[in-house]
Parts: structure tokens; sequence; C-alpha cells
């Protein structure tokens, strides 16, 4: 009986020591980060801030541990392509979402903080902007030159800009994808402006992805707005510059992305020219611009988000001179 009660015991014991082992032994089943950092949005160069961070491990067995000692993977300076940072803890991960905005985009750099000209030949202009993302300001935080020259010089700037759009109307369904239907639209609409100073469009950098769209432009003698194929590049430009013409008869100006590397936009550039000389519009050919386009490798990294964006440095302190120059010179 004695030895029946004493390896009673021992087993009980046992059971006890592996019920607490296991206990022991639970493991991370997830991390959740219950409150994000004080900053979600950094400039690149700077290291990532965890302050004001918590993460709280989920354990196997049901229990939570709440701000776990995570480790950040990412230890040196940001850069523009970094848009998140992974914890780790307990072999799981955990990943938030940031923001890093180049250099370019810093406040000195923003409408705000652009001083206006006094007596400026553009003041009280009214000038309307087609474009996409290179109007809008994609890379810019929403500024781009034509919220530079608005603040700048006082003038009335429209911007009708539709980033990822196409001068070619080539959607049988489209909603406002394409520089023909938003002008179309627009000049449909109760907005519209009764007198424009001059026009402005974007040579779209979209279409070059599909020489296919192309078209041709038409003959010397061609001008009636029936003939131009809107579902075409060349077509939609010489459509646009038609429709304009008849709307507002002002002055019509297209403009071009500076150098990047694409054989579909030298082709564009180079039809855009022909246009120029049949139609007597103004080009800022800003692709062709060697003075423009003669930077260092570090203005490149101020002045652009990508290949094809600028940043608001871009637009300010590079671009902006040529825009003031032509719209100067149409006064």
């Amino acid at each position: 009986m004695k030895r029946f009660t004493a390896l009673f015991i021992v087993i009980t014991l046992a059971l006890t020591l592996l019920a607490s082992c296991a206990k022991e032994e639970a493991t991370v089943k997830m991390l959740r980060i219950v409150k994000e950092p004080d900053r979600t949005a950094f400039e690149e160069g700077e290291l990532f801030d965890p302050a004001g961070m918590q993460i709280n491990a989920e354990m196997s067995d049901g229990t939570v541990q709440e701000n776990v000692d995570y480790t950040v993977k990412k230890k040196d300076a940001l850069t523009r392509s970094d848009n998140s940072v992974t914890f780790t803890y307990g072999g799981k991960t955990a990943i938030l979402q940031i923001t890093v905005e180049p250099h370019g985009n810093n406040d000195i750099y923003s409408v705000a903080n652009t001083d206006t000209v006094a007596d400026s030949p553009l003041a009280g202009k009214t000038y309307l902007w087609l474009g996409s993302s290179v109007t809008y300001g994609y890379g810019s935080k929403g500024e781009s030159m034509v919220d530079f020259i608005a603040k700048k010089h006082n003038a009335n700037c429209i911007k009708e800009a539709v980033s990822g759009t196409t001068l070619a109307d080539i959607k049988a369904d489209n909603k406002g994808d394409s520089y023909v239907k938003r002008l179309e639209d627009y000049i449909a609409s109760p907005d519209k402006a009764d007198h424009l100073d001059a026009f402005i469009c974007q040579l779209s950098t979209n279409d070059a992805y599909d020489t296919s769209i192309f078209g041709t432009v038409t003959g010397t003698d061609t001008f009636n707005i029936s003939a131009f194929d809107k579902a075409t590049t060349f077509g939609a430009i010489e459509y646009i510059i038609a429709l304009v013409r008849d709307t507002w008869d002002c002055p019509v100006v297209f403009y071009t992305n500076s150098k990047y590397n694409n054989a579909g936009y030298v082709e564009m550039v180079a039809a855009l020219h022909e246009i120029e000389a049949k139609w007597g519009i103004t080009v800022i050919d800003l692709f062709n611009d060697e003075e423009l386009n003669d930077i260092t490798e570090a203005e490149r990294d101020l002045y652009m988000l990508d290949a094809v964006h600028p940043t608001r440095a871009g637009y300010r302190d590079w671009w902006l001179e040529r825009f003031e120059a032509a719209l100067t010179a149409l006064n």
C-alpha cells in the first residue's frame, strides 16, 4: 500500500511537472500592432523611429503578451523605395506600412512656401491645364507647375488631370480615362470657363507604352474636327486642338516631359513637332532641351521621384521657368 501511494505521488508530480512545462513552452501564434508609432511618414535618409509603437504577441495557449520587446529589421537609412517596416518576435513577424518622401518634396519647396511675384504679366490670366499624373503632381504631393504658376503669379489655373490616363480615347466605355473624354465633359459642364488666355496640354507618357495606338498626323490641309481619329494618340492631339479653338479661340500649348528613356515617347515628341508646324501651336519641349537636361545625378535625385514624375523641387526649381517664359510670350 505504501509503495502504491508513493507511486501515485510520483505520477502526480510528474503530471504536474509536465503540465507546467507545457504551459512554459507556449509559442507565439501571431504579432499584432495595437498602436502605430507616432510617425509613419518619413523623409528619405531618416532612420525609422518606433516611438509610441506597441506590439502584442498572441500566444498558442490563448494568452497575450503585451508590449513585447520586438526587433526592427530596418536599421539603416530609409530610401524612397521603402514602403514598409518589418518587426520580429518569437519567430513571427508584423509589418507596418510607411511612406518615405524624397528630399525634393520637403516643405521648403512647397507651393505654400513659394513667394508671389508682384506685378506679374500672368496675374489674372486664366489657364486650363489638361493632363494625367505629371500635370496632377503624382510625385509631388499633388503640387505641379499648375499650382506654382497659380500661387507665384496670381493666375487662375484650372487643373483637369487624372493619373494613368491617355490622350487616345481607346475605351468604348470610357469614364474619364482619356484626355479627349475629360475635355468634352468639361466643355459640356456648367463649370466651363467662358474665356481662356491659354490651354495647356500634357503629351501623355501613358500613350508611349503602346505604339499601336499612335495613328498618324493628318495632312497639312486637314483641319476639320470630324477628320481626326480620337482613338489614336496623334488624332486625339489634333482633335483637342481643333476643339479648343472652336470653343475658346485661344492659344494652345503642349508640353513634353523632360528627357527619359522611352523610344515610344521619342516618336511622340517628333510627331508633336509635326503638329506644331501644321497648327501653329506652342510646344514646350522639355524632352529635347539640352540645357534643361544637363543636370547632375544629385540634382536629378532632388528633382525627380522616378524617371517620369518630378518632385516639388523639380517643378518649382527646374521646370517652372520654361512654363513662365512660354506663357509670358503669349501676352
